[in-house]
C-alpha cells in the first residue's frame, strides 16, 4: 500500500488531492477549499498527508457531499479539532456508528470512524461565496452537491465521476442518476469539481454527455428485455470484459448493478 499527494489551484479554487493505491489499483480523491470551508474529507489511509496540509490553518466547517468512507473518514479528527462539521440530513442515523466495510475498502481507503455532525442547511455562506445545497441521488440516496453560482462551480462529489460509466457501486440506482442529471445540467455551472476527477471544464457538456449515454444504454436494456433476456444475460451481451475491481470486490462493483437500475 503507498500514498502520494499534492495540491493545486486551478479558477481562484484551492484543493488537495491524495491517491491510495492497492497492487495494480489507485484512486485519487480530491477536497477543495473555499474560504472557511472544506468540501469533503479524504480517507483514513491519507490522514497523515491530509493533516500535515491543513496542519495550523484548519477550516472552521466540513461539508459532506456523502458518508463514503472515501470522502468522510477524517471528519472524526477534524471534529476533534474544533472544526464544525455537516453531513446530509438522511445520512445522520449513519455517521454516529463505524460501518463494517469490505475488506479491499479497508485495505485501499481505510476505516471510517464515527463523527459528529449537523444536518446540511439549505445554503452555506463564506466571507466571498453563498454554497447553495441541492440533493442529488444516484451514487447514492442521500448524496448532495453544492452549487456557486456567481463562479459556476458545481462540486459534485461522486455523483459525476465520468461520462461514460462501465460499473457501478451495488447500492448506485442508475434510473434516480438520470433524474438527477436532468435536474442539474439546468444549473448555469461551468465547471465540475469532482471528488475523483478533479476539476473539469465544460460542465453542462459533460452532463449531457452522460445523460445521452445513459438513456441510450436504457433503450438497450428495454429493447433485449423485450426478446426475452435476463439482466445477467444482458450484462454479458453489452459489458462482457469485467475489470478487476469487480473480481476484487466481489461484485460490489460491477455493470450488472448498471443494467438492473435502468
Amino acid at each position: 500500500m503507498s500514498e502520494r499527494w499534492g495540491s493545486g489551484q486551478m479558477d481562484g479554487l484551492t484543493y488537495w488531492w491524495g491517491k491510495a493505491r492497492l497492487l495494480t489499483y489507485s484512486l485519487k480523491v480530491f477536497v477543495y477549499v473555499v474560504d472557511d470551508v472544506l468540501i469533503d474529507a479524504a480517507s483514513w489511509k491519507l490522514r497523515r498527508p491530509f493533516l500535515r496540509y491543513f496542519s495550523g490553518r484548519l477550516p472552521e466547517r466540513l461539508l459532506l457531499t456523502h458518508v463514503h468512507e472515501d470522502h468522510c473518514a477524517n471528519a472524526a479528527m477534524l471534529a476533534s479539532r474544533g472544526v464544525t462539521v455537516f453531513a446530509p440530513e438522511a445520512a445522520q442515523n449513519e455517521i454516529g456508528v463505524e460501518p463494517k466495510l469490505p475488506l479491499y475498502r479497508r485495505l485501499i481507503w481505510g476505516r471510517r470512524p464515527p463523527f459528529p455532525a449537523m444536518p446540511l442547511p439549505e445554503t452555506v455562506e463564506t466571507n466571498r461565496h453563498s454554497l447553495r445545497v441541492i440533493g442529488a441521488p444516484g451514487h447514492t440516496q442521500d448524496h448532495v452537491v453544492f452549487f456557486e453560482e456567481k463562479e459556476g462551480w458545481l462540486f459534485t462529489g461522486d455523483f459525476f465521476l465520468t461520462a461514460r460509466p462501465r460499473l457501478v457501486l451495488k447500492d448506485e440506482d442508475l434510473s434516480k442518476t438520470i433524474l438527477s442529471l436532468e435536474s442539474l445540467a439546468e444549473l448555469p455551472f461551468r465547471l465540475i469539481l469532482g471528488a475523483h476527477e478533479g476539476p473539469l471544464q465544460g460542465g453542462p457538456a459533460l452532463f449531457k454527455q452522460k445523460l445521452s449515454y445513459l438513456l441510450e444504454l436504457r433503450e438497450k436494456v428495454e429493447a433485449l428485455r423485450e426478446q426475452g433476456l435476463s439482466d445477467e444475460e444482458i450484462d454479458r451481451r453489452l459489458f462482457p470484459s469485467k475489470p478487476l475491481i469487480s473480481r476484487v470486490s466481489g461484485g460490489e462493483w460491477a455493470s450488472l448493478h448498471m443494467i438492473k437500475t435502468l
